[in-house]
């Protein structure tokens, strides 16, 4: 079952110092901090530098949230579902992963990686050919009859300029090309609102293939390359960090795990779509 805490957003602030280092960073790819994890006497305290503040309380049960100013309501909101409630999730024994899915055939496929490798493009790409997307930033995933299943998370898509105007046929230039913007699911871009079974997970690569490359990964590389994609609120709270790997085990040794790599540009997405198809098919 989800753990489900309260949310209040209060008033905007501007973001203190505080009293000691985080004991946890996420770091984007490119070395900018992207979230820092504190402890207080009343629970924990995730930042998002120059966005907001949340603290969780020590139960779990609450999350308070102090944006920085000017941030919107609806962005809170995004971190809240995409990053701070998957995190508390994972705390209470879910397992809740960093990608984007898609159905093919009634089928869940997961799509992970590092930012800004096309998870969400790529979505968008198999929604636009016909396979509806379940969610496009966080796996959330539960067991059922001895399989893996995926659940529907916000039907939104949230893309940047030149994605949004390949996807939805759209001038280039329409759209904010530096910034994602959110995009509700449509009749072009169909989103999926019903769980489905995971038959396969794909990894993608930095971009440099020449052609499409698809392989399967043994499970030893699919675990080291799933753990790369939690959510971990206490990296220091040891029971609670072997319980993770052990899910994250199970799901390495359940589903098949695919490397894929192609070239990011627009007109490879047809053919990436293909190959991916053709292999769940086959399998």
């Amino acid at each position: 079952m989800s753990h489900e805490p309260a949310f209040q957003i209060h008033g905007e602030r501007e973001q203190a110092g505080l009293p000691a280092a985080p004991y946890d960073r996420w770091v984007s790819p490119d070395g900018e901090t992207t979230a820092e994890f504190h402890r207080n006497n009343r629970g924990y305290l995730i930042r998002f530098p120059e966005q907001a503040d949340f603290a969780i309380s020590a139960d779990l049960q609450s999350v308070a949230c102090h944006p920085a100013p000017d941030m919107e309501a609806d962005a809170i909101r995004t971190l809240f579902a995409n990053s701070v409630r998957p995190v508390i999730g994972n705390h209470t024994g879910e397992l809740n992963l960093h990608g984007s899915a898609v159905v093919i055939d009634g089928r869940a496929l997961a799509l992970m990686g590092l930012s800004r490798r096309g998870k969400t493009t790529l979505a968008g790409a198999f929604a636009k050919a016909g396979h509806p997307f379940l969610t496009e930033d966080v796996l959330a995933l539960g067991q059922q009859d001895g399989s893996f299943t995926v659940a529907p998370q916000r039907p939104i898509l949230r893309l940047f300029g030149d994605s949004a105007a390949f996807l939805l046929g759209d001038e280039p230039g329409e759209h904010c090309p530096d910034t994602k913007s959110e995009f509700a699911a449509s009749a072009a871009l169909p989103a999926a609102d019903c769980a489905a079974p995971l038959g396969a997970i794909c990894i993608l690569g930095p971009g440099e293939a020449d052609s499409v490359s698809l392989t399967q990964l043994g499970q030893a590389a699919a675990l080291s390359e799933i753990l790369r994609h939690g959510f971990l609120l206490d990296v220091e709270d040891k029971p609670r960090l072997h319980a993770h790997f052990a899910r994250v085990a199970q799901l390495a040794s359940s589903v098949p795990c695919l490397s894929l790599d192609y070239r990011r540009e627009f007109s490879e997405l047809p053919q990436v779509i293909r190959a991916v198809r053709s292999h769940m098919e086959e399998n």
